[in-house]
């Protein structure tokens, strides 16, 4: 847990915590379990801001609070506390057996970067149709706190800061509470979830800047007033484990967490470097997606990113009763937030765990298919949405006056340049035509100016209203025909095309007063597929295997495949993860642990396509542990990450994985844990050298220091059949490197703790 202690200076993104790194931590030499941020030692003579971590057994007396301290503070949640200290008072502390680490408290800051469209694209005005709008929902922002405003009802404030007050004096977590909670009124905007319980904590001063001490504090609240949901607009370039701890503390209490990816960008070909608290696995790291679902240039990319929301040019509620636009990471976390109130409200039987499987499930995906660094698992989406689209039906004829259909598909959207070539095989590139149909489901109520750019003729539909004829053999020319349209609604359309000679080309495109011009995008047309008269598919069967779900299904007679289609909800609505599947079986690949899944098939024959087959479900679960390898003894330089089996390892003077040093590195093992037996457990670890394992979040074994191959032990009760968090944390300093976890209890031998007794998070 105890790295490298890096100095913060956090900026609360349209920023992000912004994070100024420092010098590597060092060992103190008489007592290599403790770590000590170096840059505490330099410049003796001033006083220095720390938060110091103690040993859980000595966590009781508070050995430090013997003495009082300047601004002295204590965690009620983690075995911390914060306080202003002299250079003296500092190697006292460094001196003090009981505590594990002293690090620098860090700074953290707003700044924003400089109209709402967003709702929409959610789709929260559906929810809000329905009736669903976050009533009773618990949403504490933790920002720079939240000015008085006619359009917000702000539960509660608390200040965690220097400032003299707990309002909003910037405007940055005034703009952020309007995103998700600007009421439903008669005037300025309307938030994503405008009935939640929405509470201000202030953790960043008037002039932007705070301690992320503030922070910790503001989570010790949370926890104590069970709120429902924390929203961090927020984010730092150093991984902080105190705050780290406190984010994992209060997920382990039933609160889900947003946090800001944040906006620095190189937009190279990698990954940006990770943001902080987005980059804990407690958090839900949140990507700024722009109006044309691409990813806004400044919003980092990365492994850990788990969901985009709307974050450009977002209208929300400012200081003095006002409204601004804003941009940023900031303004797309406050988003998913809002959206996760909706769910809890229309699953109030739903575990955070369940709520965040659900947005996953639900989110439309962009960028390249599954989650990618650039979009996580894509744009976050409401309850009661309209399904996105998938396209266009088309049909492909081999003359120019549409006659002699040779194929028919599904096109994502109307955007081709044929030049000289044939749209398929079996059709002349001079003289075919094509027909697309299906309808079209604009986001804004207000008129829509169509264009088609086309070589040769083409004619438009909408709505049944012919408003481009230009049946004509031309080089290619734009058309355009305007008509007006209700957002959410869907509409008939129908594009036809010839090609006469020469180049070929088509494309659809719209626009309107706040929709940019764009290629009509695939999720928002929806073929029209003609009926089929397929009979559903019957035996289908869902069997979970190691991180998969393998599913069966009895053919369909005419059918030349199949759609495989899965849910987190029993009974839907259904997300095609697999479309014409040739065969009769297929295995769904990795979908997020620990949540039942919902599957039915439907079989297709060409585009027609047959009513779904009976639901089968099936729970996946991943068995194993998460290890991170890292090349230093104090978890900085991650080289690697795997799955372990179990944790059996005698590595000798061998390393454990490629790049890692094979005297000094350090691994971090993360999972869940399953007893059979509802007893007292007792954990063996048997190491060389320092160890620590939780389980349970509670600290069983604590031998951090340089030591021979040696057996240590902890007891903890466990109930059967229930799945409990387990770390183990470990270092191998010289010579030999071994570390086993072995378990036992009453009814269960003492064995080394087997693969499928283990499951990833």
């Amino acid at each position: 847990m105890f790295g490298k202690f890096m100095k913060w200076t956090v900026i609360a993104s349209m920023m992000s915590l912004s994070i100024a790194a420092a010098g590597p931590a060092s060992a103190i030499a008489k007592e290599p379990q403790k770590f000590v941020d170096e840059q505490l030692l330099k410049n003796p003579s001033e006083e220095k801001r720390i938060i110091v971590q103690y040993k859980p057994e000595a966590a009781a007396e508070r050995k430090a609070s013997k003495k009082k301290y300047k601004n002295h503070k204590q965690f009620k949640h983690v075995h911390a506390e914060a306080m202003t200290v002299t250079q003296k008072e500092l190697e006292e502390l460094i001196a003090d057996k009981s505590i594990l680490s002293i690090e620098e408290d860090g700074i953290i800051q707003a700044d924003a970067q400089i109209a709402d469209w967003g709702i929409e694209r959610v789709q929260a005005d559906k929810s809000r149709a329905n009736g669903v709008t976050g009533d009773n929902i618990k949403v504490a922002v933790f920002d720079t706190g939240i000015a008085d405003h006619e359009d917000l009802n702000i539960l509660g404030k608390i200040n965690y800061t220097v400032s003299s007050t707990a309002s909003d004096l910037n405007g940055h977590g005034t703009h952020v509470a309007g995103i998700i909670a600007a009421l439903d009124n008669t005037v300025g905007v309307v938030g994503a979830a405008p009935d939640v319980d929405l509470y201000s904590v202030k953790v960043l001063g008037d002039d932007g800047n705070g301690l992320y001490s503030f922070l910790i504090d503001g989570i010790d609240w949370a926890i104590d007033n069970d709120i429902d949901i924390i929203n961090m607009s927020l984010s730092g370039t150093s991984d902080a484990p105190t705050l780290e701890e406190a984010c994992d503390t209060a997920y382990e209490n039933g609160i889900l967490i947003f946090a800001a990816a944040g906006n620095e960008s190189t937009n190279s070909s990698g990954d940006d470097p990770t943001r902080y608290p987005a980059g804990f696995d407690s958090v839900i790291a949140v990507a700024n997606g722009n109006m044309t679902d691409g990813r806004n240039t400044q919003s980092n990319k990365g492994p850990h990113l788990e969901l985009t929301a709307p974050g450009t040019a977002v209208f929300s509620t400012a200081i003095s009763n006002a409204y601004t636009s804003k941009s940023g990471t900031s303004m797309a976390s406050p988003y998913a937030a809002a959206v996760a109130a909706l769910y809890m409200e229309q699953n109030p039987t739903y575990t955070n765990v369940q709520i965040r499987n659900k947005l996953i499930e639900t989110a439309d995906d962009l960028g390249d298919p599954g989650r990618d660094s650039s979009f996580g698992y894509g744009m976050v989406q409401a309850p009661f949405r309209e399904l996105s689209g998938t396209g266009l039906y088309a049909e492909y004829y081999n003359n120019a006056d549409l006659t002699d259909l040779v194929m028919t598909r599904i096109d994502d959207k109307v955007t081709f340049g044929w030049g000289l070539g044939s749209p398929a095989a079996g059709i002349d590139p001079d003289t075919f035509s094509v027909r697309w149909s299906g309808q079209v489901r604009p986001l804004y109520s207000e008129t829509y100016e169509f264009t088609t750019i086309t070589d040769d003729g083409v004619r438009l539909w909408v709505d049944g209203q012919l408003i481009v004829d230009d049946w004509n053999n031309q080089t290619v020319t734009g058309n355009t025909g305007t008509i007006s349209l209700t957002g959410g609604q869907k509409y008939d359309i129908v594009m036809e095309y010839y090609e006469n000679t020469d180049s070929a080309s088509a494309d659809l495109a719209w626009f309107s007063l706040h929709q940019n011009y764009e290629f009509i995008p695939k999720r928002l047309l929806y073929p029209a597929v003609p009926v089929s008269s397929l009979a559903a598919p019957t035996g289908l069967t869902a069997t979970a295997g190691v991180g998969n779900v393998s599913l069966s299904w009895n053919a369909s007679s005419g059918a030349t495949g199949y759609n495989v289609k899965r849910s987190a909800s029993s009974g839907g609505p259904y997300m095609t993860i697999a479309s014409n599947v040739t065969g009769t079986s297929r295995f769904d690949i990795a979908p997020p642990n620990n949540m039942t899944y919902y599957y039915v098939v439907s079989a297709v024959d060409g585009v027609a396509e047959s009513a779904n087959s009976a639901q089968a479900s099936a729970l996946v679960e991943a068995n194993g542990i998460q290890g991170q390898y890292f090349n230093n003894m104090d978890f900085t330089d991650s080289i690697a990450s795997r799955v372990d089996t179990n944790i059996n390892f005698n590595w000798g003077t061998g390393s454990p994985a490629s790049g890692v040093d094979p005297d000094t590195f350090s691994v971090r093992w993360k999972g869940l844990i399953k007893p059979q037996y509802s007893e007292t457990y007792t954990f063996y670890t048997n190491t060389d050298d320092g160890v620590r394992l939780y389980v349970n979040n509670v600290l069983v074994i604590d031998n951090w220091t340089d030591h021979g191959l040696t057996e240590d032990s902890g007891t903890i009760t466990l109930a059967a059949g229930q799945k409990y968090n387990i770390k183990l944390e470990y270092y191998d300093n010289i010579f030999d490197a071994v570390v086993q976890l072995s378990w036992s209890s009453s009814s269960q031998a003492k064995q080394i703790i087997p693969g499928s007794r283990l499951y990833l998070p």
